[in-house]
């Protein structure tokens, strides 16, 4: 066996070389080693980020909840007594009640105007309020999964099963009110743009001219929808909406952990019927 003492120059340079490697390599993975045990011992010494929002409603039993009661059947004031009812508000307490034990909604009436505002200024904890996701608010708040998709659909005869996507619109006399805009992504649009339209003065004189048999389908938005079908039978809503309008809860951005608990509570609604039940009991 060569010995060390008979290597060649270049053997002897490369011997020397991969002794230097082994050598950096062993002290590179003590260095990470170390470098792990420091950023363990660190992570264990930080404090736990802590929701302030969500440890006072708890300890409080009160989830204080703005809203503009001006909204039916969202939210509105019941004539006689002035106390605010509306699907929001039944929305408002069912979810407090299952956020935690004991926890009971507080209502905060706010003018719609004034509704962001009182939220980041501490006068509510959350906002429900019929509000649609806005991406430029992003910033300033944080919202909830939806609880509701107000955007428009396309309404038709209950015997008519015709009708599942914009594409079945083709060749139909389509009833849409005055300052209709396509909406939905690009090929929706092209569909909708090349349609035979009537334009009427409000959404429900447009339902009123499909219920009529003036025209084959409506193009109206979900809640005008709902709420004219809630009293005149015979219609039916084909299909999803062609474009989304999300309602949605927003919360301060320091609120992770009542967000986190809302997006739950909202997901098991879904999951459970809550949000339909919510939904034919104000519609």
């Amino acid at each position: 066996m060569m010995g060390a003492e008979n290597l060649t120059g270049g053997q002897h340079h490369l011997h020397r070389r991969t002794r230097r490697q082994v050598r950096w390599g062993c002290l590179a993975g003590l260095f990470l080693a170390l470098a792990a045990v420091v950023v363990w011992f660190l992570w264990q010494a930080l404090p736990e980020a802590v929701d302030s929002t969500w440890e006072r409603v708890v300890d409080s039993g009160v989830l204080a909840v703005c809203t503009d009661p001006s909204w039916p059947p969202f939210e509105s004031l019941q004539e006689g007594t002035g106390e605010i009812q509306g699907f929001d508000i039944d929305l408002a307490r069912l979810m407090a009640a299952r956020l935690a034990p004991g926890v009971e909604a507080r209502i905060v009436t706010v003018g719609f105007d004034g509704l962001y505002d009182a939220l980041l200024a501490g006068r509510c904890d959350a906002v429900l309020s019929a509000l649609p996701y806005e991406p430029l608010r992003t910033q300033d708040v944080a919202f909830s999964v939806a609880y509701f998709n107000a955007g428009q659909v396309m309404v038709t005869a209950e015997g008519d099963d015709r009708l599942a996507t914009p594409a079945d619109l083709a060749d139909r006399v389509v009833a849409v009110e005055w300052g209709f805009v396509p909406e939905g992504d690009s090929r929706q649009r092209a569909l909708l743009q090349g349609l035979s339209l009537r334009r009427y003065d409000s959404a429900p004189a447009a339902l009123a001219a499909l219920q009529a048999g003036e025209v084959e389908v409506a193009l109206v938005d979900r809640i005008a929808a709902l709420a004219y079908m809630r009293d005149c039978q015979g219609l039916r809503i084909a299909g999803e909406p062609l474009a989304d309008v999300n309602y949605v809860i927003p919360v301060r951005p320091d609120s992770f952990r009542l967000l986190s608990e809302i997006n739950r509570v909202l997901l098991d609604m879904r999951e459970d019927g809550t949000l339909e039940e919510l939904q034919g009991r104000w519609f």
